[in-house]
């Protein structure tokens, strides 16, 4: 009887420090920070202050509101940086000024120059399909950033999908859009857990012809419809970056009017944490 107390207080301790749960924090737009299988990744920093980086639209500096916490308390206990493509506002210069050069990154095959060359990411590695990382297999989604001209002007965006044994599958779509390449990987690896950037950037004039270049609160029902029933959504990547017109309110707005199940859609503040 004692064994078993010892054993229930020594996981109850483990689970107060973070440990042994999975979650994914939202820290600001896209960057996240994620508990997953005993690791804490870092994905797609955005790190600047407010009104450091350029307007997409020529209207308001990037990002558009402040980190709701310190540099350092983001930065703490992790234990490597995934990054999805290299667009400013995933990899912005404070990210690369304020995280340690001895950081290990894993990237998509056409930013292994911008991380490792350029800014001096030693131990930047290259994800061509998978890679495995002490028990966590990493599977790189290639998608489309957009539809079209635009989409082909936007350059190579990937998502991940990370599997460990008795985990949760969590997919993360990154700034790709619901196609062929996203359904695909859907219905190969049935993720517990999406993660859909769901701000609905624009690029005028272009937007116009080819649309939004990541999912808007349309495309984003269509997503929730398409997949399994059991499968659940963290959606963020808004309300930090002018040229995404899908704010949380439009898409929460959007998902009640859909009849969306909002225990399957979770919309997260920044610095809101979400347990797998």
């Amino acid at each position: 009887m004692k064994k078993v107390m010892l054993l229930l207080l020594a996981c109850f301790m483990l689970g107060m420090n973070g440990y042994g749960q999975d979650s994914v924090r939202l820290i600001r737009s896209a960057t996240l920070k994620i508990n997953y299988a005993g690791k804490t990744i870092l994905l797609d920093p955005m790190l600047g202050e407010k009104g450091t980086e350029i307007s997409a639209l020529g209207v308001n500096l990037n990002p558009r509101v402040h980190l709701t916490m310190p540099v350092n308390e983001v930065l703490d206990g992790i234990d490597f940086v995934l990054l999805t493509h290299s667009h400013i506002d995933h990899y912005d210069d404070a990210a690369k000024q304020l995280i340690p050069k001895e950081m290990p990154w894993y990237v998509q095959p056409a930013d292994y120059d911008t991380v490792a060359v350029k800014c001096h990411f030693a131990k930047t590695v290259v994800v061509e399909d998978s890679t495995v990382i002490d028990g966590i297999t990493i599977f790189r989604i290639a998608g489309n950033h957009g539809r079209g001209k635009l989409g082909e002007m936007m350059g190579a965006s990937s998502g991940y999908v990370l599997k460990a044994d008795g985990h949760s599958v969590l997919y993360i779509m990154g700034d790709c859009v619901w196609n062929e390449a996203t359904q695909k990987a859907v219905k190969e690896h049935c993720p517990d857990y999406v993660v859909v950037n769901s701000g609905g950037a624009i690029l005028p004039p272009m937007s116009k012809a080819d649309g939004s270049i990541i999912p808007n609160e349309i495309e984003t029902m269509q997503i929730i419809d398409d997949c399994p029933s059991t499968t659940r959504f963290i959606a963020v990547h808004m309300d930090a970056i002018d040229h995404c017109q899908t704010t949380r309110a439009i898409l929460r707005n959007e998902a009640q009017h859909h009849g969306v199940d909002m225990k399957r859609l979770i919309i997260p503040e920044d610095g809101e944490s979400i347990a797998l």
